[in-house]
């Protein structure tokens, strides 16, 4: 039994030196990192509702309204975007075409206004993911029924828009606000303005 003993306590060093040998030819496990995502940049779509005035005319302004958008686009570069979008509001009792003796508009004070405008925004970047989005925008406007004397339903417009973007971690998805749109409706001399939030989908 003794010896037993004795030999146990001289092979000890032998197995732990062939035990770290062994751990020491066993190939390194290299402990994973996260790759940061990137944001994406190329072609999207993207949806907004928000709420829809105008200004001036013989009301002064018109009621509160829905504002639907949608649209496509491409990032020509990390901060010039192009857009292409169809936007439809409501005029809600604001005259354009003068009062009779009566306070009643001499046509309609609640008319459709569709926009079909070209934009073009540049990104400036402001901290990681964030960005303020300036934009200038023109097209055409259909209004229904012709809110004015002249007959004439389709009328160009211009405008300018600021608003804010964040590319969120979920790949292909940014998110953001534009503050206040205004557009000029060139004829009838309408001015709107448009605030929404915005949901794009980058592909």
């Amino acid at each position: 039994m003794r010896k037993l003993a004795i030999v146990s306590l001289l092979l000890l060093p032998l197995v732990a030196s062939a035990e770290g040998s062994a751990q020491d030819s066993a190939p390194a496990k290299t402990p994973q990192e996260g790759v940061p995502l990137k944001v994406r940049r190329g072609f999207f779509t993207e949806t907004d509702v928000g709420g829809f005035l105008t200004l001036g005319g013989d009301n002064a302004y018109s009621n509160l309204q829905i504002y639907l958008q949608l649209g496509v686009g491409y990032d020509i570069t990390e901060h010039l975007e192009l857009g292409l979008h169809v936007g439809i509001g409501a005029n809600a009792a604001n005259c354009y075409a003068g009062l009779d003796s009566h306070d009643v508009c001499t046509t309609s004070d609640n008319f459709t206004v569709t926009f079909i405008d070209v934009s073009f925004a540049y990104l400036f970047r402001i901290a990681e993911r964030f960005y303020i989005a300036p934009k200038i925008v023109g097209g055409l406007t259909l209004l229904d029924p012709v809110p004015d004397l002249s007959g004439s339903t389709l009328r160009p417009n211009v405008g300018a828009a600021i608003g804010i973007e964040y590319a969120t971690n979920m790949d292909h998805f940014t998110i953001g606000l534009d503050i206040v749109l205004g557009r000029f409706i060139i004829g009838p001399n309408i001015f709107s303005m448009q605030f929404f939030p915005r949901v794009k989908y980058t592909f």
